[in-house]
């Protein structure tokens, strides 16, 4: 991608504000976004590892779900959802194999790739990545510590308000990231069915923790369902 392309500022700025480049310098944001090529995922786009693999990707819009699905019984388990500013395959960039999980366009989806041998060059020439990608590797890592202790230790209520609390904009109080997302993905975000999470809602509804308008669930009580979390009050 050259400077004439029309999108080029707004995606400089998009790899600027993006905390796994935040620290790099204009010099190194442009250098790589030269390497850099344009796609869109439309809804519902599937790939699996080995078509990952060998490219490095940058989300500007959109959210992408990661999962693992076992082909005997044809269960999923969402491991993360990705939005605006994520960078994937991670793993791959560092130990040069696939990852063995899914990629699913949950939204039409504007993203960045760059192959992996290209990635690890600028990486290399520009050696400030590697705390960045220590950083984002932490961050991940934490996620996968509190959802594997989340399964563990609580009930699928709990882990249904834990998982709608971790994604409420403090200011608004509106739900960011998992908003508008059928039950059925909801479910593979905390390791239940989507029969369970219909439940869970109409239980969170009924004791006025939560509102649903138009498929989008609404925090009415936020203090309600925080206790319901901490499992301090049952519905």
């Amino acid at each position: 991608m050259n400077h004439q392309n029309i999108k080029f500022t707004e995606y400089r700025k998009a790899l600027q504000q993006a905390s796994f480049f935040k620290e790099s310098s204009d010099e190194a944001i442009d250098k790589l976004l030269g390497s850099m090529t344009a796609v869109n995922w439309n809804v519902k786009s599937f790939k699996s590892s080995l078509e990952v693999s060998t490219t490095f990707h940058f989300i500007v819009s959109g959210r992408i779900k990661v999962f693992k699905s076992n082909p005997d019984t044809g269960r999923e388990h969402t491991v993360f959802v990705l939005s605006d500013g994520d960078v994937f395959d991670v793993l791959s960039l560092l130990d040069t194999k696939p990852h063995d999980v899914y990629w699913e366009a949950l939204d039409t989806s504007e993203i960045l790739k760059i192959s992996m041998d290209q990635m690890r060059n600028w990486i290399n020439e520009y050696p400030i990545a590697h705390k960045a990608i220590l950083y984002y590797l932490g961050n991940r890592m934490r996620l996968l510590m509190d959802v594997a202790t989340d399964v563990t230790l609580h009930n699928t209520l709990v882990r249904l308000s834990s998982l709608l609390l971790k994604n409420i904009n403090g200011e608004t109080r509106k739900l960011e990231l998992i908003n508008n997302l059928p039950n059925e993905e909801i479910a593979g975000l905390i390791g239940t069915t989507r029969a369970v999470v219909s439940r869970h809602i109409q239980e969170l509804k009924r004791c006025g923790a939560i509102s649903v308008s138009r498929k989008q669930i609404n925090v009415k009580n936020l203090e309600l369902l925080l206790s319901i979390a901490e499992e301090k009050f049952i519905p």
